[in-house]
């Protein structure tokens, strides 16, 4: 019964029992005045319980004065209950005031005051017969007659201060009242009222992303039952409501609108920003150049966290959206200047964390954080065994063929070109490349802009990349893509990827028969080394009729979806701090420590050096760290394969990052006699065949695959770990 009053109060236990007691107390005096013979001091003390408990209660809340406006503004149900509420109490004080020997009367002089009820304390006068035969019926109505008039006139008196107070008294209160909050109402409606919170995630802006937020924080196991959400935007609050309301239901109470706009420092300091848990700065749909807004609103969050904080609270984690695959590759390839994440003091204020929609999925569909049910690009069929029971190479090759160079069409090239690396590649004649093709009807107008933001993608030396000028209903590409599904030495992915989703799941169930099924002895038989993905904002309409598994579209998935793009785990930098920290450890002390040894003996303060040593790093650093463990999944599906044959899985981590510096727009200067210096310049004499490094840089290599286990281990121990928490400078 407590758990469902606390689901029905939508309270925590503590919450739900004092609301619980308050209500029967008020309740209690109610009841007591039935009873005769009770002292009026008993009523006194339940009564003043009861509202030492309200006090108490209030006093609990975060914010008393948003529950009223939130009651006041969309809840009739709510209302009747607080005034039901209020006309108790209001009785419970008259019962107290005026402790009446039988309520009945007092209600019966409520409901008709003109009711005359005679009461005799002291004697009461009745008819009776004298031995005459005479009775005293004169002086009964005698008496009778002056007390009726006396109690007229009485209860003339109290009608006249009843009805006067209930119409001027009342009716102005109720007036006054009724106009407050219909003020209160009407603000919080247009997210114009700020309330007083702490321990809140803030979202600034609001977009497709807004919602998945919310509920990927709410499905956290930690997440309290207490946390709200404050989101401030300049749209419309009542859209904004209306979809909070429509998908996440009885969840939208934890939701504080605030209308303002995103870049006004005024704005965000009603935020409480130096109490926050965590921000998200996602930006407004219909902005321009909406990227470099979110960045400076993420500058404006640091120095506001620093005013209200003084330096002395937790670094606080800002997540930054940038939409555009060009801007998110930018802010990886320079250097933040220290004034967008420290303080006057030089003391780090906020962690700011970028992260991309798009790559996120194509980060989902193919690396180490892979969602249930999608296949990696190779399926693990790059090696295999021979008659002898040997594990040999295979003669197989990945190709991903991409059609519709959209954002998320680019987020999965590079994803691809970042993780399509495999132990077969032959570094001395080239053979089993990855191919990767790319289609699109207007090629020729975005591959000069792309190849100018990407330069040196050529220097991939196990990946070949195809872009065709066309449609994918083109004949050749028709003709192409029938070809390969019937080739026994090809893996094919296909993705489909354009701005109309409705065009992309058409594309992709029109394509040759000869991708879905092939015949074999007269019997249909499903095509399993292809895969299809189809590119869909949400997973409802035309694409639940992919939702059966059987059938011909059964290597028909759907991908893109909103509310798996952003994730709590692709935000989790674990890994890739303890990957960094290994190489600081060694490489950066002057005594050469090995990190996992010293997080056995001293965990906090080792984990304590990594964040910080973390902060301290440019952008280009921390992704080229979070990087590598996308590579993660591939090495541990070949490593039992090779572990006669380690050297190679030291090729496919020297490949990797061959092709992940090339993408960051790093030069190969190995042939030119260049002196690389500092990464300023993005030079370097590394990005060449694995065979021509010298020792020192493949054990680097070999570190990556040797440590792969520690890192993984050490991240699931650690999973409460946040830098936020841990990365203060003593």
């Amino acid at each position: 019964m407590s758990r469902d009053f606390c689901n029905k109060t939508k309270a925590k236990p503590l919450s739900a029992a004092i609301q619980c007691i308050v209500t029967l107390s008020f309740i209690t005096v109610l009841l007591f005045s039935f009873v005769k013979g009770l002292s009026p001091w008993l009523r006194w003390g339940i009564f003043a319980f009861g509202c030492v408990l309200t006090v108490i209660q209030l006093l609990r809340l975060k914010s008393p004065l948003l529950i009223i406006d939130r009651i006041f503004a969309n809840n009739p149900k709510k209302q009747i209950v607080l005034a039901l509420f209020a006309f108790i109490i209001t009785l419970d004080i008259g019962l107290c005031l005026f402790p009446y020997d039988d309520i009945r009367i007092a209600i019966a002089d409520v409901v008709n005051p003109f009711k005359l009820t005679q009461i005799h304390k002291e004697k009461t006068l009745e008819i009776q017969l004298k031995d005459d035969g005479e009775s005293n019926l004169d002086d009964y109505m005698a008496v009778g007659k002056a007390y009726g008039n006396k109690e007229r006139k009485d209860y003339a008196k109290h009608c006249l201060i009843y009805f006067l107070g209930l119409i001027v008294f009342n009716g102005l209160l109720i007036a006054t009242i009724n106009r407050v909050m219909t003020t209160r109402a009407e603000r919080y409606k247009k997210g114009e009222s700020t309330y007083k919170v702490g321990n809140h995630y803030i979202i600034v802006g609001y977009g497709n992303s807004c919602v998945p937020i919310i509920k990927n924080i709410l499905d956290r196991q930690n997440d309290s039952a207490s946390d709200c959400f404050l989101i401030l935007s300049s749209q419309d609050t009542g859209t904004i409501r209306r979809d909070i309301l429509t998908q996440l239901h009885d969840l939208e109470e934890r939701v504080i609108i605030y209308s303002g706009n995103i870049n006004a420092k005024s704005h965000l300091k009603r935020l409480y920003i130096g109490k926050a848990k965590e921000v998200f700065v996602i930006g407004e749909g219909t902005d321009s150049g909406r990227d470099s807004l979110n960045l400076e609103c993420a500058k404006a969050i640091k120095e506001i966290r620093a005013e209200e904080t003084k330096g002395d609270a937790d670094i606080l984690q800002v997540n930054v959206q940038f939409d555009k695959p060009t801007s998110y590759s930018t802010i990886k390839k320079v250097s933040l200047p220290e004034t967008y994440y420290k303080d006057e003091r030089q003391k780090e204020t906020t962690y700011l964390r970028p992260f991309n929609f798009y790559e996120n999925w194509a980060r989902l569909l193919w690396g180490s954080y892979q969602l249930d049910g999608y296949q990696t690009l190779d399926r693990g069929m790059m090696v295999e065994t021979n008659p002898n029971g040997e594990t040999v190479m295979s003669d197989k090759h990945v190709h991903l063929v991409i059609a519709g160079f959209s954002d998320m069409g680019v987020a999965l090239l590079l994803e691809a070109l970042r993780i399509a690396h495999y132990p077969n590649y032959d570094e001395t004649t080239g053979k089993n490349k990855t191919v990767i093709t790319i289609i699109d009807p207007k090629m020729d107008e975005m591959l000069p802009r792309f190849k100018s933001q990407y330069p040196y993608l050529c220097q991939i030396s196990d990946i070949e990349i195809a872009f065709k000028n066309g449609h994918l209903e083109d004949n050749d590409n028709r003709e192409m893509l029938q070809s390969l599904s019937q080739r026994d030495d090809v893996v094919l992915t296909i993705a489909t990827c354009f701005y109309d989703p409705d065009y992309s799941l058409s594309a992709a169930l029109c394509l040759p028969d000869e991708l879905f099924y092939s015949m074999k002895d007269g019997q249909i038989v499903p095509n399993t080394n292809t895969q299809i993905l189809v590119r869909q904002e949400i997973r409802t309409g035309l694409a639940d009729l992919l939702d059966n598994k059987n059938g011909k579209y059964s290597i028909v998935k759907i991908f893109g979806t909103l509310e798996k793009g952003i994730d709590d785990e692709l935000l989790d930098d674990n890994m890739a701090i303890y990957i960094a920290a290994k190489y600081h450890f060694k490489y950066d002390l002057p005594e050469g420590k090995d990190f996992f040894e010293e997080a056995e003996k001293d965990r906090e303060n080792t984990l304590a050096e990594a964040a910080r040593h973390w902060i301290d790093m440019n952008e280009d650093r921390r992704f080229a760290n979070r990087y590598q463990v996308e590579m993660y999944k591939t090495y541990q599906t070949y490593r039992e394969h090779l572990q006669k044959n380690p050297e190679t899985l030291y090729q496919m981590e020297h490949l990797r990052w061959c092709a992940e510096r090339s993408i960051a727009g790093y030069r190969d200067t190995h042939e030119q006699g260049i002196k690389c210096g500092k990464d300023d310049f993005q030079l370097h004499k590394l990005i060449v065949p694995y065979h021509d490094l010298p020792k020192n840089e493949k054990d680097k290599d070999k570190d990556v695959l040797d440590n792969m286990d520690k890192v993984i281990n050490l991240a699931k121990v650690t999973q409460d770990f946040r830098i936020k928490h841990i990365a203060k400078k003593p």
